[in-house]
Parts: C-alpha cells; sequence; structure tokens
C-alpha cells in the first residue's frame, strides 16, 4: 500500500547500488522499481528484498490496489485506507483467484488522491451510523471505471457500507463476475455492460449464496 520504513528504504538503497545501477523509481501503483539489475543476479536482489519483508511477486488482486493517505496522515480523510485496503487484500487472497488484474482505488475524501472514479471498483470513504451515538468507517462504492483507451468514470452501486463488511462485499461481487463474465471479460466490461440493478440482483445473489 506505499508504506515503507526507513530500514527498509536504506536496504532497498543498498540493493540498487549494489546489484543495478543505483537508481530507485516509484510508481502510480505504489510499487517501487530497481532498475538495471543483470539478469543473473535477479536470484541474489530477489532473495536481499525478501530478507526485507518486501516481495517481487504480486496477486491479480494485490497487483492492482491503491489507497490514498487516509486519516493516518491527511485531516480531510475520513477513513484509514491503507489499513482497510490491506485488510481487504488479505481477504480477497485467500479467497479468490483472478486470471487478471482488477483495478481496486481507495479514497479518503471527495479530493480523490487515489481517483476511486476511474477504478474497476472505487471506494469512497463516508461515515456510517452505526448507532444513535457513533459513526463509523465505511465506504460508497462504484464500478466500471478506466483510464486511457478505457476511460470512464465509475457507477456508483452501493452506499454507506461500514468499514469491516467492505471485504466481503467486494468478494461476492468478485465472485459474480467470474460466475457471470464472458469468455476472458474483464471486470470493466462486464460491469459496463450491465445496468447497476442488473449488477446489484449478480453481486446480491452471490453474497446471499455465500451467507
Amino acid at each position: 500500500m506505499g508504506r515503507l520504513e526507513a530500514r527498509q528504504l536504506r536496504g532497498l538503497a543498498e540493493i540498487a547500488e549494489r546489484f543495478g545501477s543505483g537508481t530507485l523509481r516509484l510508481t502510480i501503483w505504489q510499487n517501487l522499481l530497481i532498475s538495471d539489475i543483470p539478469e543473473p543476479r535477479l536470484g541474489e536482489a530477489t532473495a536481499a528484498i525478501a530478507a526485507l519483508g518486501l516481495g517481487t511477486a504480486a496477486s491479480a488482486i494485490r497487483g492492482g490496489i491503491v489507497a490514498c493517505t487516509g486519516n493516518m496522515g491527511c485531516k480531510f480523510a475520513l477513513s484509514d485506507t491503507k489499513r482497510h485496503g490491506l485488510a481487504l487484500v488479505e481477504h480477497l487472497d485467500a479467497r479468490l483467484s483472478l486470471d487478471q488484474p482488477v483495478n481496486i482505488h481507495l479514497t479518503g475524501c471527495p479530493n480523490s488522491c487515489a481517483q476511486h472514479h476511474v477504478g474497476d471498483i472505487g471506494l469512497l470513504a463516508t461515515k456510517v451510523d452505526n448507532s444513535e451515538d457513533e459513526e463509523v468507517e465505511g465506504y460508497h462504492v462504484m464500478v466500471g471505471g478506466g483510464s486511457g483507451v478505457t476511460l470512464k468514470l465509475g457507477r456508483e452501486i452501493y452506499r454507506s457500507v461500514p468499514a469491516e463488511e467492505v471485504p466481503g462485499r467486494v468478494e461476492a461481487m468478485l465472485r459474480g463476475y467470474l460466475a457471470k463474465r464472458r469468455p476472458s471479460e474483464t471486470f470493466h466490461n462486464f460491469a459496463n455492460r450491465h445496468s447497476v440493478e442488473e449488477l446489484i440482483g449478480v453481486f446480491d445473489a452471490e453474497a446471499r449464496a455465500e451467507g
């Protein structure tokens, strides 16, 4: 989710100098690239990265998730997006296997630093009434957004879902997609060839079946 400890950054700098050209690059997907490592030394470099508690491989879900700073570092954010993003990844990776990436964007406020409106699944933080005297962190859920050649704004499909319920809700959405998609169809295309009402029907039916 884009967070690194100081010891990890120092270790990565040492790996970049030792195995590559001494350069590190950050991507918009909150990943880090170590440039110019010769192929014969990839094994050594990968082992050194793993020793720092970092990985060089990611599932289709983990590789496509992005979260803004969240309320741990931003006064505007309404939720702890990075913590919720990690919980979402761990939940989904333990239960699902996707054959192509699905982009999931979590953003803490309408400023949309994580661009929830162009994610396959976009999560916009909100406060959800839990009782007369308490609010909890939650999300509005959008689907079908895209950028570049698939440019499109996502459509809202669920409102005010408590954060603790989001992993199960997204799991049902992805299971519905896997069950009903056309051969090799992306989540983006699947979401955009159905109306919001049809998608809710598919996703809610999957949630009831799993429940």
